[in-house]
């Protein structure tokens, strides 16, 4: 029997220490089979336990604390012992306890055992409360008699089993017969004293759970004392009165079990003495009505919950995992799927209802085309279910590859039930990027092979990694000085006779080994060997703490260079020529051009005499070709003067709206004679900015201008600001013929017009726009128009300018 109280103790302890585990592991998958097989164990343990103390025909009380003062009076600490023991036993002894709470039952019970004469096998008397005071105080053994009205004998024996201590009650009238006989003979007992009033309200009075009766119509008759202390009422008389019962549902419980004429139990939360408790509610037909009863099953209701609440915790990381898990059980049919699974394989949920069996499953993954090809699908179908009989001692992982490409890895485990998980990771990312990674590093390998630059990596100690064939011949080293992975000293000397250097070397090789950062630091230079070649170099420290050294013979490019050189700087002296010879023209071609337009205008004007409709035709168009010349020449003038950096803006207020007003305005006749809309697209709130407003109107009257030239007859033209924070925009659009997307790039280059004029317009702009500290942006399609942004900030601050606006 010590044995059977230890292994309780431990079944116990081995418990608490399982959910722990569960709650403390980080590996989902190793917890969750740990969890099952620890739970398995225990289960057997547990149902083992608990039938052999069903066997037991008497109570065990076990105390895991000592009792800090002896026992010395009748109000003593009984401690907090736990009850084990049959129904029987429950029957038979809770008849000698005192009147008091369910949970408080092992106290009202030794309350009621306690002071009452025994005898000793050594044959002292004593009580039994001194007795378990000395087994708990100072592990005194003991096994006595005590004797009870009635002619009833308790056999009480008391002994210490490790860090506990135990007590062994049992009736002695029942301590012959198996359960059966002795309930039997208890019931027995019971009937006889149900003709004594006073046997009656003894045994049920003192039950410390609420007990009562009810007449055939549902009317409380009868209740004990804990009944009437659960729901606070005076007396009996006040219960029966006011017909008060524990809850709302108990009459209609009440109903069910006359009806049915079964025992109902119900589990719900009451409220008893003022304390929010969970009971065992049971009603049962008896003689007359029924009866009933309400234990207290708050801890068992918590450790359920607490369970379901784990179970819950767990399906739900397994439901939040990207692997697909699926469980199967001992049966072999789905106990347990998580999404991922469902989602995997495609499967819809309402499959899942009936528990599909581990064939099943494969066999509806065959029919959907979503398990591995296989030569022989029986054979290969009853090798996986073998494996719940027929486990072998290593399972390895395995790999699916699908009907679809996918690849999945699998991981089986065994439950201890007898069961089988799987778990289900799709690796096809993985095995990609594994290919890419081969892939990239063979191509790696080919094109380090490839380069003319010689490549070498030196590992921590300083010996050489890797080479290409580029730096054995740039070095001219032999094939031998390179096996074995060389050190960089004893290729220095070889390195000498190209390059004398010692200090540069011993430089090298410190890069190469040192591993403080000072030394590993990235360095390039050039160095002239003896042979007259130029070689660049670059050292780079690597991850892994390696070092690689390029070298690249630049002989040729740096002679290369040099003639590039030469020939930019003739390039420039020609350009500068250019410009001033472009200037010279343009100046000089400014007075012949006065000297016509000036006579055009007396013409005009009629000074020479009347002019009729041809004449006065001539002469405007005259006139117009003048101004368009006197423009191109100025256009031109302007732009020598920036290439020559010789041109100062003369900075102050621009108002931008009237500006833009102006400038539209100015163009609205030639707009007319071609048919073309003007439309004006500006908040005249726009507000003032900084700039030179003659250079301003050139940007515009150039966009403007060219907007026009390149829209069609019936065409459209917008000119448009909006503000941009600290800048503003500019626009010009047209719906003309565009341009070609190959000549986008060149049409703010000077000279480069293809569609007429001398191709200044938008080089100008685009230079005077940046001038201001602004940038321009082109978008254009050919047959569909053009659409030219001009941003300009509030404010262009130049060296000298003065300050006439603040912001």
């Amino acid at each position: 029997m010590l044995a059977l109280i230890v292994t309780g103790g431990s079944v116990a302890f081995a418990i608490i220490i399982a959910f722990a585990f569960m709650r403390s592991s980080a590996g989902r998958h190793v917890a969750i089979a740990r969890w099952r097989k620890r739970a398995s164990e225990l289960d057997q343990k547990l149902a083992r336990m608990e039938t052999v103390f069903a066997a037991y025909t008497g109570l065990v009380l076990v105390w895991s604390e000592k009792m800090p003062n002896p026992v010395t009076g009748p109000n003593d600490d009984w401690g907090e012992p736990t009850v084990y023991g049959s129904t029987a036993a429950l029957a038979s002894l809770v008849r000698f306890a005192e009147p008091g709470k369910p949970k408080a039952f092992a106290r009202n019970l030794l309350a009621g055992l306690a002071d009452h004469n025994t005898i000793s096998s050594d044959g002292t008397n004593s009580t039994l409360r001194k007795l378990i005071g000395k087994l708990r105080t100072h592990g005194v053994a003991f096994s006595a008699s005590i004797a009870l009205p009635g002619n009833k004998l308790i056999e009480a024996d008391g002994n210490v089993a490790g860090a506990q201590v135990v007590l062994w009650l049992e009736d002695a009238s029942i301590q012959a017969g198996d359960e059966k006989a002795a309930i039997t003979k208890f019931d027995k007992e019971k009937l006889t004293a149900l003709s004594d009033p006073i046997a009656i309200a003894e045994i049920m009075g003192k039950a410390p759970f609420p007990m009562w009766r009810l007449s055939g119509g549902g009317r409380i008759v009868w209740a004990n004392t804990t009944y009437i202390d659960a729901v606070g009422a005076g007396g009996l008389h006040e219960i029966i009165d006011g017909q008060i019962f524990l809850d709302d549902q108990c009459e209609k419980q009440a109903k069910r079990a006359i009806e049915k004429n079964a025992n109902i139990k119900d589990v719900r939360p009451l409220v008893l003495s003022g304390t929010h408790t969970s009971s065992l509610i049971s009603m049962f037909p008896v003689s007359g009505g029924v009866a009933g009863m309400a234990i207290d099953a708050s801890e068992a209701e918590n450790l359920r919950a607490a369970l379901k609440r784990h179970i819950r915790a767990h399906d739900e990381t397994l439901n939040n995992m990207g692997e697909a898990v699926v469980i199967f059980g001992a049966d072999k049919r789905m106990n347990f799927h998580n999404h991922a699974f469902a989602k995997m394989f495609a499967l819809d949920e309402n499959w899942f209802r009936e528990r599909p069996s581990h064939k099943e499953w494969l066999n509806h993954l065959r029919e959907k085309r979503r398990l591995p090809e296989q030569p022989d699908f029986r054979e290969w179908q009853e090798a996986e279910i073998a494996y719940y009989t027929d486990w072998p001692d290593e399972m390895p992982d395995e790999l699916w590859s699908m009907p679809d490409g996918r690849e999945l890895r699998l991981v089986r485990m065994r439950d201890p039930q007898g069961g089988i998980s799987l778990l289900f990771g799709d690796i096809t990312d993985q095995m990609i990027m594994q290919s890419r990674f081969n892939t990239q590093i063979n191509v790696q390998t080919a094109t380090l092979d490839k380069l003319t630059e010689g490549v070498a990596v030196f590992g921590p100690d300083g010996r050489l990694k890797m080479y290409n064939a580029a730096f054995e011949d740039m070095w001219k080293l032999p094939e031998k000085a390179l096996k074995d992975e060389p050190r960089f000293r004893d290729l220095t000397p070889l390195f000498l006779g190209l390059y004398h250097d010692r200090e540069f070397w011993q430089n090298m090789h410190s890069r190469t080994t040192d591993p403080s950062p000072e030394a590993r630091r990235h360095v390039h230079g050039e160095i002239n060997r003896s042979d007259d070649t130029i070689l660049t170099f670059l050292s780079r420290p690597l991850p892994d703490g390696a070092t690689m050294i390029a070298w690249e013979d630049v002989t040729s490019s740096r002679h290369t260079e040099a003639a590039l050189r030469e020939r930019a700087e003739a390039m420039e002296a020609a350009d500068r020529l250019k410009t001033e010879f472009v200037s010279h023209v343009s100046y000089q071609l400014r007075t012949p051009l006065t000297t016509i337009s000036g006579y055009s205008e007396l013409l005009q004007s009629g000074a020479a005499g009347e002019l009729d409709d041809k004449q006065a035709e001539y002469v405007f168009a005259i006139q117009s070709a003048a101004e368009d010349l006197t423009r191109t020449i100025s256009d031109i003038l302007d732009f020598s003067a920036i290439e020559a950096d010789t041109i100062d803006l003369e900075l102050g207020d621009v108002e931008v709206y009237d500006l833009l007003e102006d400038a539209l305005s100015f163009v609205a006749g030639k707009a007319e004679e071609n048919n073309i809309e003007l439309v004006f697209a500006c908040p005249e709130d726009i507000g003032v900015i900084r700039a030179d407003e003659t250079r301003i109107v050139q940007i515009i009257y150039n966009l403007l201008s060219n907007g026009l030239r390149f829209t069609k007859p019936g065409g459209r033209v917008e000119l448009g600001a909006s503000n941009e924070g600290n800048s503003i925009a500019i626009w010009v659009i047209d719906n003309g013929v565009g341009i070609p997307p190959e000549k986008q790039p060149q049409v703010f280059e000077s000279f480069q017009s293809s569609r007429g004029g001398a191709g200044l317009g938008l080089a100008l702009v685009e230079r005077f726009v940046t001038r201001h500290g602004g940038w321009i942006e082109l978008e254009s399609e050919e047959g569909t128009g053009t659409h030219i942004i001009c941003h300009l900030p509030r404010e262009a601050i130049l060296e000298g300018a003065e300050p006439e606006l603040s912001f």
